[in-house]
């Protein structure tokens, strides 16, 4: 296909934007990515506009930019949409969303939530001694909830007891059984009414990447026995009416639908039975997480990145469930409480890279790196011919080479592969030299590269040539670290729908992995989005000398700000807060840049003193001098460059 034939649309569908992009993402007729924070229509912004301010400002790349106002946005969405189920059904109960800041801890983020949720009482749940004391800080409105989740120690208890004091609507959610008579203990201390939660275990397991964390044996919550156990010490100490929240967590990222409605369907007969038992002052009914985001956009359970519902069907879903089993009991509706933190945060941050060059299998078997700033260092057929007098094996491979047909094909691939080997363990026997092996892998690759031409034109391709063209892929070298900024996809292997920022109006030819400048060989990428499916690479363009290339990795705002690690001293990125101009639909301004780690920073976590290294290399300089090998002049240039190296980003400064 010929760039004439290419289409916007086209982008459009091959990396699937309108699917997992829920309306916020689109290609703009220059053929750019662009952003639309209050989803379309509406204002619309140009991300290369960004990336050019970004270079304006010489802040360098990589660098995670946040749309402030998307992260108001699915706030706001979320709040209607379990608003709009209430009304539609007729439910007596409210909505009390909270926000679980284990999921992106970042002050920003969390600020902005509790501004964006404010006209809903929207708060914040904490599941660690850390988080509460931010939670406790924040969370500022009498009418919200703080949900207190995690295992707890005397030190944790008093802090939530102590946000009762503060009028706040504090609720503790006992997770194991010893808690609650701490709990009871310290409240009766220190003069105040604890607001009780009670998580259960439920026997219904999610499904997707989190399956095994629930059910039976989940990590956290009360058995039935327990619970039963819970409300006696509750009857025993007269404090059967703190008990005001029933709890449950299923998993995160729920695939399916139908787990959904089975978990809030048991979970709403243990509200059931709890009231009838004489817990009348249970008013919270707490269904955990588990709101999923489809970050492939298939509307699927056939990938774990995926999800079968939407937004609206979960919290219609979760409403009608719990009408039906509160009318069938004959017990009140209670208050509906949920913790969607994926949800509200994947979409709103985004990271941008620059590619700076990549490694390609050439033609002639050489394996040769091309530079996006610099321009290629040798064509693909640049190495020099066999000579006719070299071994018998050089010259068979070549008649395996050109005697190879569409027929023959397989047949050759497979002379081929054993013919290499034949010349590995030849050249292991000091029989064949460096010269001849190099000319045999480079006829071997020459023959790969034909095969997977020959493949594209195939409806179908011989067994052994199967996985040929994903294994020749590309390699383009992105300016990123992928454990500080995608360790998801490292770990759990996690998608993220990466874009090229730009050239949309022109076709991706080259099929390619994508590789960070990390000293690992687990630094890749090797998962992407191809229409509604999911491939081991992606279609990238033809890098141009002296043109730099930007891709895009989106839905990264759950988790991976927060999660990432500094392997190989690769700290923190740059980061800009982008909001839409009042003024101008189409514009945006930058109201605040965070500048990602320098040398000096992420040397200090791992116990260096930046100024004792210095003083070192300046010691080790002022040797040389005196042996005169430095000159004095060129000594203080070079600890001049050594302390500016220690100021400087930890990433490639290869614009």
């Amino acid at each position: 296909m010929s760039n004439s034939d290419w289409s916007i649309e086209r982008s459009l569908q091959l990396y699937n934007i309108p699917g997992w992009g829920a309306g916020y993402f689109s290609i703009n007729t220059k053929g750019h990515m662009v952003v639309h924070p209050f989803g379309q229509p509406g204002p619309v912004i140009d991300l290369m506009d960004v990336v050019d301010d970004i270079r304006e400002r010489k802040l360098g790349f990589p660098c995670v930019v946040r749309f402030q106002d998307l992260l108001r946005s699915r706030v706001k969405q979320l709040n209607d949409v379990f608003r709009n189920a209430i009304a539609q059904h007729g439910y007596k109960g409210q909505y009390f969303g909270v926000y679980p800041t284990k999921v992106n801890q970042m002050r920003e983020v969390v600020e902005e939530i509790l501004d964006a949720g404010a006209p809903w009482h929207f708060g914040l749940e904490a599941g660690s001694k850390g988080e509460l004391l931010i939670v406790l800080a924040l969370n500022t409105d009498p009418e919200a909830l703080t949900i207190c989740n995690g295992y707890k120690d005397e030190e944790y208890l008093r802090l939530a007891l102590m946000g009762r004091k503060l009028g706040r609507k504090i609720l503790v959610v006992i997770e194991k059984l010893s808690e609650l008579p701490h709990l009871l203990r310290l409240a009766e201390e220190m003069n105040v009414q604890p607001l009780i939660g009670l998580r259960s275990k439920l026997s219904t397991k999610g499904t997707g990447k989190w399956e095994s964390s629930s059910g039976d044996f989940a990590k956290f919550g009360l058995t039935t026995p327990e619970l039963i156990r819970a409300i006696e010490i509750l009857r025993a100490a007269g404090k059967v009416e703190a008990a005001k929240l029933f709890h449950f967590h299923v998993g995160s990222q729920l695939t399916d639908i139908r787990t959904v409605k089975d978990v809030v369907n048991e979970g709403a007969r243990f509200y059931a039975k709890l009231r009838k038992m004489g817990l009348s002052s249970l008013e919270y009914f707490d269904v955990g997480g588990g709101l999923g985001v489809d970050y492939v956009g298939a509307r699927s359970t056939a990938h774990v990145s995926s999800l079968n519902y939407s937004m609206e069907e979960y919290a219609a879903d979760v409403v009608y469930t719990v009408q039906q089993i509160c009318n069938n009991e004959g017990v009140p509706e209670p208050n509906l409480v949920s913790e969607s933190g994926r949800a509200v945060t994947a979409h709103h941050a985004c990271l941008l890279m620059n590619v700076f060059g990549h490694i390609e299998f050439g033609e002639n078997g050489a394996v040769h790196e091309e530079s996006a700033s610099s321009g290629p260092n040798a064509p693909a057929d640049a190495v020099a011919p066999v000579p006719e007098d070299q071994s018998p094996i050089v010259r068979e491979m070549r008649e395996i080479v050109s005697g190879m047909t569409p027929k023959n094909s397989g047949e050759s691939y497979n002379d081929a592969v054993a013919k290499k080997e034949q010349a590995l363990t030849m050249f292991k026997l000091g029989i064949l030299g460096l010269e001849e092996r190099a000319a045999v892998e480079g006829l071997f690759w020459r023959l790969c590269r034909r095969l997977v031409e020959l493949n594209k034109k195939r409806k179908r391709v011989p067994g052994p040539t199967r996985g040929l063209d994903d294994r020749l892929a590309d390699q383009y070298m992105a300016n990123f670290s992928l454990f500080q900024s995608a360790p998801d996809h490292w770990a759990i292997n996690q998608l993220f729908p990466i874009v090229p920022l730009h050239r949309h109006t022109e076709q991706p030819t080259r099929d390619s992995t994508i590789v960070d400048i990390t000293c690992d060989s687990d630094g890749k990428i090797d998962s992407f989005i191809e229409g509604e499916t999911v491939d081991e690479t992606i279609a990238l363009h033809p890098l141009r000398p002296g043109d730099p290339y930007y891709l895009g990795m989106f839905l990264t705002g759950a988790y991976q700000d927060i999660m990432g690690d500094m392997h190989n001293l690769f700290g923190r990125v740059h980061e800009v807060h982008v909001f839409v101009d009042d003024d101008d639909p189409e514009d945006f301004y930058i109201e605040e840049v965070i500048p990602g780690d320098t040398m000096e920073r992420v040397l200090a976590r791992v116990q260096y003193e930046p100024s004792d290294l210095a003083k070192r290399i300046k010691q080790a300089l002022d040797g040389k001098v005196r042996e005169g090998q430095v000159k004095p002049k060129e000594s203080v240039q070079l600890t001049d460059f050594y302390e500016q190296a220690m100021r400087g980003y930890t990433y490639l400064g290869t614009e």
